[in-house]
């Protein structure tokens, strides 16, 4: 009986031990990641620093109308942002997300021949207070349930944002329509593909709406049944001429508002968003650059670039997982967005696209082979949830 309460004692003493030694272990590990993300935050702050004196040099280029100066600014900016960003991104998410909502327009668009002044004023404005955000940040991370609860917030957001950008754009559309004006229907057919290419897996999501909507002729058994963009695209182009297109107008209009009032009603979760990205980006890589899509008007690189900007604010919702979760995937797949937008930033003519008949094979090939890309990246995201 003595040896086996002596045996007691040396079991318990050595568990005691141990859980002492794991307790010192953890804690340690947590003050060295304390530590770690401390050092990392005092990095991001001097690097802010430096790119808001950078931002200071394009706005001045951009006040100026200074096209030369600008471009040099926006890639200088651009070059250093792309060597730090990782950090902001492992440590702020959700501030990281804010900056690449503006400095990636800023950037793209000082690289255009004419560049939009306006738009660019206002993306520097966005990008200044992003960067005073960041610079303000705590020094922690923040839980990552908690994070990713609100990053799902902000893609609604950003999705309620775009369809109520559509509703007004497709209103101006309808009623360019409507008035028989041929050039304002083209520019605002044009816009108005933007939003909705942008939230498309959302549309989607609503039975026959998206069909309504954005049915190509092919879609349809009985001609006499299509509605929406497509029917008015074949007639502005094909026809020249907007004859008759007025109930098709009216029946747009009505079906976006539908839509909108479906989007506000939604609650979102993130492996459905992930699941909606992909498909679209493989839809985009195997149908749509093909030129299927705006088959009269031909502004398929316009949807294909929405489709793009889209499926990166979905990436950017689940940065927090990904940080937690597969850090390597996360670089991964913003290595691949970045080299997406550079091979359609080839393409930019004004503030579109060239005419997707202008592509040559070799080159819908490569837009095509990088969607592909994207697409089995946004895939593997899916164990994580």
């Amino acid at each position: 009986m003595k040896k086996f309460y002596v045996l007691f004692l040396s079991i318990v003493a050595a568990a005691s031990l141990v859980a002492c030694n794991s307790a010192t272990t953890t804690s340690s590990s947590n003050t060295e990641t304390d530590q770690k993300e401390k050092e990392q935050a005092t990095t991001i702050k001097t690097e802010v620093k430096e790119m808001e004196e950078e931002l200071q040099g394009v706005e001045t280029a951009v006040k100026a109308k200074d096209k030369e100066a600008l471009t040099d600014k926006a890639a200088a900016m651009h070059k250093h942002w792309l060597e730090f960003e990782n950090n902001v991104r492992d440590l702020y998410p959700l501030l990281y997300t804010d900056i690449e909502k503006y400095e990636t327009p800023i950037f793209y668009e000082s690289k255009n021949e004419t560049p939009d002044f306006t738009a660019l004023t206002d993306n520097a404005a966005g990008l200044k207070v992003a960067l005073q955000e960041v610079g303000n940040a705590k020094e922690t991370k923040e839980k990552t349930s908690e994070v990713m609860e609100q990053a799902v917030k902000n893609y609604q957001e950003y999705v309620s944002e775009q369809v109520g950008l559509l509703v007004e754009s497709t209103k101006i559309f309808a009623e360019a329509v409507k008035a028989n004006d041929i050039d304002k229907s083209k520019e605002y057919y044009a816009k108005s593909r933007v939003y909705y290419e942008r939230i498309e897996p959302i549309a989607e999501s609503f039975g026959d709406l998206d069909p309504k909507i954005d049915a190509r002729i092919n879609d349809v058994e009985d001609k006499s049944e299509w509605t929406g963009f497509h029917v008015i695209e074949q007639s502005i182009w094909e026809k020249n001429s907007l004859k008759g297109m007025d109930k098709y107008a009216d029946q747009l209009m009505t079906d976006i508002i539908a839509l909108q009032t479906e989007v506000n009603k939604l609650t979102l979760e993130s492996k459905p968003m992930v699941a909606g990205a992909m498909e679209l980006l493989n839809e985009a890589a195997t149908t749509k650059v093909t030129g299927e899509e705006e088959a009269y008007s031909h502004i398929d690189l316009v949807d294909l670039n929405a489709n793009v900007e889209g499926s990166k604010v979905v990436y950017q919702a689940i940065i927090p997982a990904l940080n937690e979760n597969d850090a390597k995937l996360a670089d991964d797949i913003d290595n691949a967005f970045n080299k997406m937008e550079e091979i359609l930033a080839k393409y930019k003519q004004g503030n579109g696209f060239i005419s997707h008949t202008d592509l040559k094979e070799e080159q819908i090939r490569e837009i095509s082979d990088q969607l592909s890309h994207l697409s089995e990246l946004m895939s593997q995201t899916g164990k994580i949830f």
